[in-house]
């Protein structure tokens, strides 16, 4: 969480700064960003200023974030302004800076996190007026590299090797209000690689490898900049005014990953042909949705019992809303999860099924839920996941079954409801109706039978619980259930009370 906090806190800023500086000379905009960078918590340090005309360069400057439990360095070495002749300025950055996380833990457990950022040929121009600020950048490539991790837990006799970089990174940030701080983003990659291996001494200590990459990345954000400190929670810079709403696309993504022990080894891997994301911080709490289109997967190794595993999905994602700010009313939330189409290698479907009795139709799944909940403490704050004993961070007021949906080997449950909840006695208490149908579940089940993985003492205890659920329905193999709950706890299903 710290890492996070601090990448997502410096990202900011170090995006922030760049068109706030957009005034008539350098030294103004030296000025506001110190001003802005102050605003944001940084302690700047730097060795000298020197003015050449219309440039001016900070030399041996360094920004410091406190984070919680630790804090960020950023040593950024020089930084020119340079006027230009048609009121813009460009920003002139070294091509390589340093960055380091220093992290405290309990019992006075400490580690740091070092790196070193390569960004060479950037180009990077602020114009506009401090009313319409445009910052418009370019990076041919971004890196991350030269990692170093130390603390108290960290074996240094397991050397770990971390590299991240970009690919033709550009796009535009603006600002739409200069009081707000309220911005309109674009920006494109071309590609984003991350690779991470290690490599024990001994034998015994094993080896492994992850690599990732991600193509043709497309991102616009709209949102407003609130004030950002250590110390703040989620919830208490949303309070402050941070607001952001951002969509999404990427193309090809591969990963794979691989390790071996004296146990055994294991891979996997996976590609997806593209994929859709969007998130919003709003006014009450965050969001988030992505979808990702033609996944494969593949999974081998000595260390599981089975043979090389293959899977295909036409489509997988899901979403999320929850409401972070405490209050006195109740605030939606959502979760949703699909898969849709998925397919199992015919070699794993012949270890259950060697003559093919079962149909090997596309599994399908999709959950889909929102409801309302009160939020009572600010569970995002630090204070209160160190709490011995935290309070309950909020009550579930009601919840809608939107969609339900399971389909595999020729049978199929679909199914919604809604329920209240009455929370006045400390456990949520449920009244509400759901109701379920059931295709092909009996013809599932004979099959089942008939191949021996039932065994038909067991069908015929199914069979007399689906007699008490479910009523039969209209078409061919359909059962029917609608399962109610009353304010007094009692359960019926179908009209008949079961508790």
């Amino acid at each position: 969480m710290p890492l996070f906090r601090t990448l997502t806190l410096t990202s900011a800023i170090a995006l922030a700064a760049g068109p706030a500086l957009a005034e008539v000379t350098p030294t103004e905009i030296w000025d506001d960003w110190q001003s802005l960078l102050a605003n944001y918590g940084a302690e700047v340090s730097f060795d000298r200023t020197s003015n050449q005309g219309d440039s001016l360069s900070i030399i041996g400057l360094t920004a410091e974030f406190a984070v919680v439990d630790g804090s960020s360095s950023w040593d950024i070495g020089t930084l020119t302004f340079n006027g230009n002749s048609d009121g813009s300025v460009t920003v002139v950055m070294e091509d390589e800076m340093a960055l380091t996380i220093a992290m405290s833990g309990p019992e006075d457990q400490e580690g740091s996190v070092g790196m070193t950022m390569r960004m060479p040929g950037a180009e990077i121009i602020a114009s506009g007026s401090m009313d319409a600020l445009r910052y418009d950048f370019d990076y041919p490539t971004i890196e991350l590299t030269e990692f170093t991790i130390e603390g108290d837990d960290v074996p240094d006799d397991i050397p770990v090797e971390i590299s991240i970089a970009m690919s033709a990174l550009d796009g535009f940030l603006e600002f739409t209000d200069p009081d707000t701080r309220a911005y309109i983003s674009e920006n494109t990659i071309a590609l984003i690689t991350m690779a991470m291996a290690f490599q024990g001494e001994t034998a015994e200590q094993g080896a492994g490898a992850f690599n990732l990459t991600m193509k043709d990345l497309n991102q616009t954000t709209t949102g407003t900049m609130g004030t950002i400190a250590a110390n703040m929670s989620m919830a208490q810079m949303i309070e402050a005014g941070t607001r952001q709403v951002g969509t999404g696309t990427h193309g090809e993504v591969t990963y794979d990953f691989n390790i071996d022990t004296p146990d055994g080894s294991f891979q996997m891997a996976a590609a997806a042909m593209s994929g859709e994301i969007s998130g919003a911080i709003t006014d009450n709490g965050i969001s988030y949705g992505g979808t990702t289109n033609d996944v494969t997967m593949s999974i081998s190794g000595s260390t599981i019992p089975l043979p090389p595993l293959t899977f295909k999905m036409a489509e997988t994602g899901g979403t999320f809303a929850i409401p972070l700010v405490p209050g006195d009313d109740a605030q939606p939330f959502a979760l949703a999860f699909k898969i849709a189409g998925l397919e199992i290698n015919d070699m794993l479907w012949g270890m259950v099924d060697p003559v093919g009795q079962l149909p090997r139709d596309p599994i399908n799944l999709i959950i889909d839920t929102s409801g309302n909940l009160t939020i009572l403490e600010d569970f995002t704050a630090p204070d209160y996941a160190e709490s011995p004993e935290p309070g309950i961070p909020g009550t579930i007021e009601d919840l809608n079954i939107n969609a339900l949906q399971l389909s595999i080997a020729g049978a199929e449950l679909t199914g919604d409801g809604a329920f209240v909840f009455d929370n006045s006695m400390g456990m949520p208490m449920p009244t509400g109706v759901a109701n379920l149908m059931l295709t092909g579940g009996n013809g599932l089940l004979d099959t089942l039978v008939g191949m021996g993985l039932v065994p038909e003492e067991q069908a015929t205890g199914v069979r007399m619980m689906l007699g008490l659920f479910a009523r039969p329905g209209e078409g061919e193999d359909t059962l029917q259930s609608t399962i109610e709950m009353k304010e007094d706890g009692s359960v019926l299903a179908n009209g008949q009370r079961i508790r």
